[in-house]
């Protein structure tokens, strides 16, 4: 089957596609080698995507003047998108000595660059489970799509990031108001990143223990369509 290019699938996800006008007019300047990659899915495949509730993003690793687009590079070029409040002092254990801004992690990450689908906002049956009980969710959903078990995995915290600024920017609209999506990436104080509670302070990056439950904590599954 054909692969759609930008314009088809603009056609069938409407504003659910943030390709590279988005990306640019967001993030700056992009190379070339990113912008160009093919987006690696067919019609059926976007209309069952549609379908699901997800999106079509174009993911990058470097932006303008070629700097690393890591976490803290997006709180450094838009500290308005966050919530400033909780960069510095919110773990797990609500320490005020664990925040994002000194999680190594945060200023090494980058997104993984290629076009992926991402459901908007997380599965309902994920919520409220321990990190680990969440995997039957994810299960139940890539049976759902009937695509292979290793298509579909969670974000890290570095693209619920991405995803969810970028959207906001292109698009006006806030993800994860009131949930918050459990990453794959790891902290120092023994966690799991998780993003969201997007309100009009911006958003928040938390570390949870893998041991809570939390009625708006949980999963916004991904699949890669292309990259490198």
């Amino acid at each position: 089957m054909a692969i759609l290019t930008v314009d088809e699938a603009r056609r069938i996800l409407g504003d659910e596609v943030l390709g590279p006008q988005e990306v640019e007019r967001v993030f700056g300047p992009v190379p070339r080698t990113a912008l160009d990659l093919p987006i690696g899915l067919t019609r059926e495949h976007a209309m069952a995507a549609r379908d699901a509730g997800e999106m079509l993003v174009l993911r990058v690793a470097r932006a303008a003047g070629d700097v690393p687009l890591t976490v803290l590079r997006m709180v450094e070029r838009y500290p308005q998108a966050f919530d400033g409040k909780l960069l510095r002092q919110m773990g797990y254990q609500l320490k005020d000595d664990w925040g994002i801004m000194i999680e190594p992690r945060a200023a090494t990450d980058t997104c993984a660059p290629g076009w992926a689908l991402v459901r908007k906002e997380t599965l309902e049956s994920s919520r409220n489970l321990a990190y680990d009980e969440q995997d039957a969710s994810l299960r139940a959903y890539t049976e759902a799509l009937g695509v292979p078990a290793s298509a579909v995995r969670r974000r890290t915290a570095v693209e619920a990031v991405y995803d969810t600024v970028l959207y906001h920017a292109a698009r006006g609209v806030r993800l994860l108001e009131r949930t918050w999506d459990w990453s794959s990436s790891r902290t120092i104080d023994g966690g799991y990143l998780n993003v969201g509670g997007v309100s009009g302070r911006g958003v928040q990056i938390l570390s949870f223990s893998p041991a809570i439950r939390h009625g708006g904590l949980g999963v916004c599954p991904t699949r890669q369509c292309s990259g490198r």
